[in-house]
């Protein structure tokens, strides 16, 4: 007869013929296989955001801008663009911290039967900064507003990004006649709640450091991180001297640095997770409100792992969109069109061609 042995769980003891398996041991067995289902489960997921082998980054990516610099006087203020081909206008509206440049490599390869036109942002590449320092989203809003009117633009497509989505979202919910199509990338369409949940520690860190305007001040204005660093870390391949110097070049101008604290400041969301109520706050989730209404025709590109938009923010545009589709470009982070402006220029250019 064998001599039975006892199985010890918490506070209880089991008999049976099997080694004995110490409490401790059995919960450190189950907590592995429950990480091995999660990280299974994790995995299929990631399968369906990310199909296939991601695309590596374009090679070839010219730091060249050929393009003529245009202004416009709007109001005090002087708004730089470049231009270039004829039919319908294609808006193309940068992010933060970057200008026209962001796109140099989109412009020349969409421009076929469309009039593309680039601008800066108030305070952005070679704009005037407002004396008042007033760059927020309702200033830059207002600013395109009198752009497209001076410009006579109608039957508007919009290719928007971070900053731009913002003032862009802005135009298209409230002027929803004149808007065309909207293609988009690395952009605030969620609610801040679920925003803010899903964006990267580092990112997170930073806004809780910059909540303060004191330390915004500081990193920002005296240090100079919008100029120095902040380019080549939202980029994922290794940007040229001459590319690093053309993203660094509008803040060499100290007080150009403060745009990055008088625009929309998306370090209000670190107060209370995104569900809080302040200026920053308010905007986005009315905007992702009523982009969940909107029948505006949406092209939505995104990367592994992006910065912004990551899986969640794919899993979100795919439930509450309407008229959408999607594109994933492959490895990226934040400046996308950094890392795959030939096969983005083409996406777009076959999508547009589904237009009305």
């Amino acid at each position: 007869m064998k001599k039975q042995s006892n199985h010890r769980i918490g506070i209880y003891s089991l008999s049976s013929d099997s080694k004995t398996i110490d409490s401790p041991v059995l919960f450190k067995r189950i907590n592995i296989l429950t990480i091995c289902l999660l990280f299974l489960v994790n995995t299929l997921q990631a399968q369906k955001i990310y199909p296939g082998k991601a695309s590596k980054i374009e090679a070839g990516i010219s730091a060249d801008f050929p393009y003529e610099s245009k202004y416009i006087n709007i109001g005090v203020h002087k708004i730089h663009y470049v231009e270039s081909g004829e039919g319908d206008p294609v808006l193309l509206l940068h992010g933060f911290p970057s200008s026209t440049y962001v796109w140099r490599n989109v412009i020349n390869k969409i421009d076929t039967k469309k009039r593309v036109i680039a601008i800066d942002f108030l305070g952005f590449g070679k704009s005037s900064f407002p004396e008042n320092r007033n760059v927020s989203a309702e200033a830059q809003y207002q600013m395109l507003v009198d752009f497209i009117k001076a410009k006579e633009l109608e039957n508007l497509t919009f290719w928007i990004h971070d900053l731009g989505s913002i003032v862009g979202m802005m135009y298209a919910t409230r002027v929803p006649e004149n808007v065309k199509g909207i293609a988009m990338f690395e952009a605030p369409f969620m609610p801040t709640s679920y925003f803010y949940k899903y964006l990267p520690l580092n990112l997170k860190l930073v806004m809780r450091l910059t909540k303060s305007p004191k330390k915004a001040k500081k990193l920002y204005v005296e240090k100079n991180y919008v100029g120095k660093k902040f380019p080549q870390i939202l980029t994922k391949r290794k940007l040229s001297k001459e590319e690093l110097a053309e993203y660094a070049a509008p803040f060499e101008n100290k007080e150009r640095r403060y745009a990055a604290l008088y625009g929309p400041d998306p370090a209000q969301m670190s107060a209370k997770k995104g569900k809080g109520k302040s200026e920053f706050e308010k905007l986005i989730n009315g905007l992702a409100e009523q982009f969940k209404q909107t029948d505006i025709p949406i092209l939505y590109f995104y990367a592994k792992t992006g910065f912004l938009n990551r899986k969640k923010g794919v899993a979100y545009a795919r439930e509450h969109f309407k008229n959408y589709e999607e594109f994933y470009v492959g490895k990226g982070k934040h400046f996308l069109t950094e890392s795959h402006p030939q096969k983005m220029s083409e996406v777009f250019n076959n999508w547009y061609q589904s237009l009305k």
